[in-house]
């Protein structure tokens, strides 16, 4: 099965969404595979400001700022980066490492790709059962002219 073609932007939203348990054996993985690998920014902690968008008029406000790690590296030339919300350091590590690997197209890609598609299909069914919970408090209006 080939997984669908991805921007680097959707893969890391995604690589964001796997549990830490699934990234390190993967990453360990491509590490080992590695003729080369370096850590370029060590896995950090720290805050960023998180924006989001109002529903009705569309206008970005601040929310508030949110703790979240990032690190980057180099995996056979190729660099990886990756942010995740929380104090995850070893996670967002082995996100950073596949952020290359799959960068790279290397030899578990299609391993990645796979399990970035059940990500997807997963968030994809949880919030089909949310909008399923709120559909019925939409409440409708008409305009009367």
């Amino acid at each position: 099965m080939t997984a669908p073609a991805r921007t680097r932007e959707e893969w890391g939203r995604l690589l964001a969404a796997v549990p830490p348990e699934l990234l390190t054996p993967l990453a360990d993985r491509a590490i080992a595979a590695a003729a080369e690998f370096s850590v370029v920014r060590a896995p950090r902690v720290g805050t960023i400001v998180a924006q989001v968008r109002e529903p009705l008029e569309r206008r970005r406000f601040i929310l508030g700022d949110v703790v979240a790690a990032v690190a980057e590296v180099r995996l056979d030339g190729t660099s990886g980066w990756a942010m995740r919300l929380g104090r995850e350091t070893e996670a967002v590590l082995a996100q950073a490492v596949l952020d290359a690997e799959l960068a790279a197209e290397g030899v578990l890609s299609e391993a990645i790709g796979s399990l970035l598609t059940e990500v997807d299909e997963r968030q994809r069914r949880e919030r089909a059962r949310t909008w399923a919970k709120l559909a019925p408090t939409i409440v409708e209006f008409e305009e009367v002219a």
